[in-house]
């Protein structure tokens, strides 16, 4: 992960900073004693463990305070002892500004709690006290001094697909139905096929830049589908929709059409849709839930669709066929 890949929020948007190694998340408090500390990510989830960035400006542009949510107060970290803790000031201590440093290979999706002034980095661990603490920064790196963004909870606001830019990657023809009728009288007579198929279809919204959504985060948008020849969005329906997981559901597809049939005459009928991959590029926008402070994330949306939903009929005592244009529907 390179600098520019490594997503930094804006002021107003909580995170808890969970440590890679100690699997903990630091904490500011002064309701209870301990006052600071770090606990077990999946132990408990308190506002006193959120905290936001603050943007250095002039000569600490570059750099970011880290604020508590609960208290206001500052995270720092440093040489002297306490190495590392919190402190009111608003940021006017040069140990308060840190730059956050990417990680690389198994640490691609971590960073360094760096502090420039004192040539230190942040450590969470638990094999040794001082849990929390400095560690020379160009010494040797170790899995300790790793951490993550653990977001607060997200709305996500609405999805704009970029259809000038939706490419059908694949497609092929698939049978959904094959049915007969057969006319057991000695006189002609009008039958009627009925369709009512449902199809399987996926849908997977895929990360490309941006605030970095939360896996499984669950939204309910229109998403891309085939009608007659161009790609659209069904705004129409609106489905429960997991980030980064591939969702199944499935499109009904029906259809009412008349055949006639001769004396003691079958007549067949085969269904098919095009099924295929499409591809649309979007951005997400969401909102802080607790501060309204609002983010955008682009990706990809893939989904297998079907669409173009036809019929055939055969008459196979006289080896004809024939397509017909019936009234059909297709829907989620």
């Amino acid at each position: 992960m390179s600098t520019q890949d490594l997503y930094i929020p804006p002021e107003g948007i909580f995170f808890r900073l969970l440590g890679y190694r100690s699997q903990n998340v630091i904490f500011s408090r002064t309701a209870q004693q301990p006052f600071f500390g770090q606990v077990p990510a999946h132990t408990s989830d308190w506002d006193d463990q959120y905290w936001t960035l603050v943007h250095g400006t002039g000569s600490r542009a570059g750099t970011f305070a880290i604020r508590s949510k609960v208290t206001g107060l500052m995270l720092f970290s440093r040489r002297p002892t306490p190495n590392v803790g919190h402190v009111d000031g608003n940021g006017r201590f040069p140990d308060n500004w840190f730059i956050l440093e990417p990680g690389r290979g198994q640490h691609a999706n971590n960073f360094r709690v760096v502090t420039p002034s004192d040539g230190v980095t942040l450590v969470s661990r638990t094999h040794e006290r001082p849990y929390l603490w400095s560690y020379d920064r160009f010494s040797t790196i170790w899995p300790d001094q790793f951490f993550s963004f653990l977001w607060e909870d997200m709305r996500v606001d609405r999805v704009d697909y970029d259809l000038h830019l939706a490419q059908v990657l694949s497609s092929t023809p698939l049978v959904i139905a094959n049915q007969t009728l057969t006319n057991d009288t000695n006189l002609e007579q009008e039958m009627s096929f009925e369709l009512n198929e449902s199809v399987q279809n996926t849908s997977t919204f895929e990360y490309s830049t941006g605030f970095t959504v939360t896996v499984g985060t669950s939204f309910s948008v229109g998403i891309p589908f085939i009608a007659r020849t161009e790609i659209t969005v069904d705004t129409s329906t609106t489905n429960e929709w997991s980030w980064g997981q591939q969702d199944t559901f499935g499109r009904a597809h029906t259809a009412n059409f008349p055949v006639r049939a001769g004396p003691r005459e079958t007549v067949r009928a085969v269904s098919s849709v095009n099924r295929g991959v499409l591809e649309v590029p979007f951005t997400m926008h969401l909102s802080s839930r607790s501060t309204g402070t609002r983010v955008v994330t682009r990706g990809k949306w893939h989904g297998v669709s079907t669409w173009d939903l036809r019929h055939t009929i055969y008459y196979p005592t006289n080896s004809t066929s024939r397509e017909v244009s019936p009234t059909i529907s297709s829907k989620l």
